[in-house]
């Protein structure tokens, strides 16, 4: 058995924990929930995911993330570390006019027009801020993860470890993404692990935890 199955056994309990988490967070989750999390994928990339995930919270608790003005939101967004701050905030008040409060009907209308890539690749088009991890990453934390890959720095460092890729791209074309996620996919085939666990699997390789 690879040591990656090993630790899949060993860890299977907590992930599949957290999946069903966020398969629950859009079975019961509120159009402010939805948001949250959708503010939250705007704000991870190029910053720490604890950072971005505590600044959303803030934000939401505030009220800021439904009805406050950009200054404020790039203002606690920057003083909880959150890098870019300006431009984050201005993606959030961009796709609060288009996706709030109707989250999850909006949502669900891309979600019910087809097939699990081509959502993805809606999302990543219609949201501001948003690129096909982003979209990815969002249509994992709401329980619709099944046959799509989030390939953030830290799962193409496991990947190019276990030489499902050759190396770590320097730039992530659509047709690359593309290419290393059906590559990805086909190694969690191989290795019998579902490809939204595989994920978790190998972030927790990587930062020896499970998060978001």
């Amino acid at each position: 058995m690879s040591d990656l199955m090993n630790l899949y056994h060993r860890i299977k309990p907590d992930i599949e924990s957290r999946l069903e988490e966020f398969r629950a967070l859009w079975r019961e989750g509120s159009d402010s929930d939805l948001f949250a999390e959708l503010c939250f994928c705007i704000c991870t990339p190029q910053n720490d995911a604890h950072k971005a995930f505590s600044a959303v919270t803030r934000l939401k608790e505030s009220g800021l993330l439904e009805h406050g003005e950009l200054e404020r939101i790039a203002a606690l967004l920057q003083a909880n570390g959150v890098r870019f701050h300006n431009h984050k905030a201005a993606s959030i008040i961009k796709n609060r006019s288009t996706f709030f409060p109707q989250t999850k009907a909006q949502i669900a209308k891309i979600i019910q027009g087809g097939g699990r890539i081509c959502v993805r690749d809606e999302l990543a088009a219609q949201v501001s801020g948003w690129g096909l991890k982003e979209a990815s990453h969002f249509l994992r934390n709401t329980g619709h993860g099944e046959g799509i890959c989030i390939l953030d720095r830290h799962i193409l460092r496991q990947l190019a470890g276990y030489a499902v890729i050759a190396a770590v791209p320097q730039n992530l074309t659509k047709r690359l993404y593309w290419s290393i996620e059906q590559a990805m996919i086909h190694f969690a085939g191989k290795e019998e692990i579902p490809v939204d666990a595989l994920d978790l699997l190998l972030w927790y390789k990587e930062k020896n935890e499970l998060f978001r």
